[in-house]
């Protein structure tokens, strides 16, 4: 399955060595966004493309990964997308099956929930840190060996229709989910197979993935 890790200028949440880490077993290319570059630059890695206007990077240093093989895609400063979603939309046309965002989490406040709302325009983004994994959820979806892991379901769209969640603390049958609601946060993964199903919607899952990634669960 190809791969695309996603590196912006948010903050990194969680300690520099699960991130050596991370990217010592990545199976994928590393594309950065304007900004993430200070994330890269300290862990001394080498992205395959750069993207965006370069106002956060120093030319210094961009220079010098464009001798090493970086490709370069420069942008003006006053345009009608952010830096990152410029990405978004050239990966639409692509074959990457997976968009790993990292450093998409923390920092400025609208920076995060922009972010978070680009799911709905492209839906194979996930965000993910030590402390947790956001993505949006298909119809049906199967989550395996991940007991005792805290998640919680926030409806993305107006309601989500018939959803029903197995192996679970808290089970749900053919429940209609309205946005706003809080009835689906704040629960526990139980069984070594727990299925979320739902029939029309947009449906986000926020993951507690503390350790899971380091112990080959996640990823």
């Amino acid at each position: 399955m190809k791969r695309a890790y996603l590196i912006l200028n948010g903050e990194l949440r969680g300690s520099l060595p699960f991130y050596q880490q991370l990217f010592q077993k990545a199976k994928g290319d590393i594309l950065c966004v304007d900004g993430g570059s200070r994330h890269l630059q300290s862990l001394h890695i080498l992205p395959k493309e750069l993207w965006g206007d370069l106002d956060s990077t120093p030319p210094s240093l961009y220079e010098k990964w464009e001798k090493q093989g970086c490709e370069i895609f420069k942008f003006p400063v006053e345009k009608d997308f952010t830096d990152f979603e410029l990405l978004l939309q050239s990966l639409q046309k692509r074959s990457y099956e997976e968009w790993i965002v990292i450093g998409g989490l923390g920092g400025d406040t609208d920076h995060l929930l922009s972010n978070l709302q680009l799911c709905i325009l492209y839906p194979k983004l996930q965000f993910l840190s030590e402390e947790e994994s956001i993505f949006l959820l298909p119809k049906y979806y199967v989550f395996q060996s991940l007991q005792e892991h805290k998640i919680s379901f926030i409806p993305f769209s107006e309601k989500v229709t018939a959803l029903s969640l197995e192996g679970f603390q808290y089970n749900l049958s053919a429940h209609t989910l309205r946005r706003g609601e809080t009835l689906c946060h704040g629960n526990t993964i139980l069984k070594e197979k727990a299925s979320v199903h739902f029939e029309e919607g947009l449906l986000l899952a926020v993951l507690k993935t503390k350790n899971s990634i380091s112990k080959g669960i996640i990823l």
